[in-house]
Formats: C-alpha cells, structure tokens, sequence
C-alpha cells in the first residue's frame, strides 16, 4: 500500500457542540423521568391555586364545620392555600392508622379541607390527586408540616412535609385554637 492512497483530511470534532448536545441529552433525560415517575410535567413547580369549599376544624373532640358563608372561612382558606403553595419539601413515609386518625379527630388540634375537584402538589415524588387533605396541628407527627392526602375518605400514606404550614397556624391562633 502505497502512501499516496492514504486520506490526508484529519477528523475535526466540535468538543464544545458534543459537550452541548450530553448536558442537553442528560436534562431531557432527567426531567423526563421526574415527570413520569412523579405523573406530573410540572413537579418542579410550587404553585397551589384551588380553593377548598369545605374546612373542618376538630380540637378536643369538638368539631367545627366551615363553609364560605361564615367569616373566618376566607382567613383560613388562603392561608391553606399559602402553606401549599410553599411547596413541598420532601416525603415523609408516615401514614394514619385508623387509631391515629381517630385521635387526629378526637384528641388533638386537627385542619381537614376538602376541595370540590382533585387537586395537585407538585414535588419531586407521586403525591395522587387528593380531594381532601388532613394538617395535623397539635399532637402526633405535629412536629413536621405534614399534610396527609386523601381521596373519597381514604387517607394515603407517604404524606407530604410541607416547606411550612405556619400561616394555618397564625389563623387558628386567631380563631382561639392553642
């Protein structure tokens, strides 16, 4: 073989496009498997905009219903909103007992919200789509913000600790609740 049949061109490769086109690869690749596994193309985002039409309070085994119509209703409900709307800051793995629950009912201080429609959280992990919530105030798991997502009266389990609940706080304070 002779060297004059040899190619004289050398290969030029574009280090920085190829660099491009691996980060590019690698997000798309990221952010794709975030919104399949999470069911939800905006889990990076925060925002929470539904409005609960339904609020029962329990403290000490009293229970308060609200609805729209009755002047504290409106407090709460943005406050509810505002908490949700901080986002979620990671999963919890904790779950209600029915025992739980009941004392969730029963003993301790305890916001359940119901909203006319499915809602969604947005986070990194499946939340559902919950139309009703439970935000424990005082006593068991009351030490996280966390909010247990529930559907038609079951409550799941892995709840949600919340960036924070303490605007629910401050209004229940207000209301007369400890």
């Amino acid at each position: 073989m002779s060297l004059q049949n040899q190619p004289t061109d050398k290969l030029r490769t574009n280090v920085g496009r190829m660099l491009f086109v691996l980060v590019l690869f690698l997000a798309v690749g990221y952010y794709s498997t975030m919104a399949f596994s999470t069911r939800d193309p905006f889990w990076f985002g925060s925002s929470f905009t539904a409005r609960p039409v339904r609020m029962i309070v329990y403290h000490n085994g009293q229970r308060r219903e609200l609805t729209s119509a009755q002047p504290e209703f409106a407090a709460l409900a943005d406050a509810v909103q505002a908490s949700l709307a901080q986002g979620v800051s990671h999963a919890s793995g904790i779950g209600f007992s029915p025992e739980s629950l009941n004392d969730a009912y029963t003993i301790y201080t305890t916001l359940e919200v119901f909203f006319p429609t499915r809602v969604k959280l947005h986070s990194t992990f499946a939340t559902g789509e919950p139309n009703q919530m439970l935000f424990p105030i005082t006593g068991r798991h009351s030490e996280q913000p966390l909010v247990l997502l529930g559907l038609n009266g079951q409550y799941m389990v892995n709840a949600p600790v919340l960036k924070t609940i303490e605007p629910i706080r401050t209004v229940l304070r207000a209301m007369g609740y400890p």
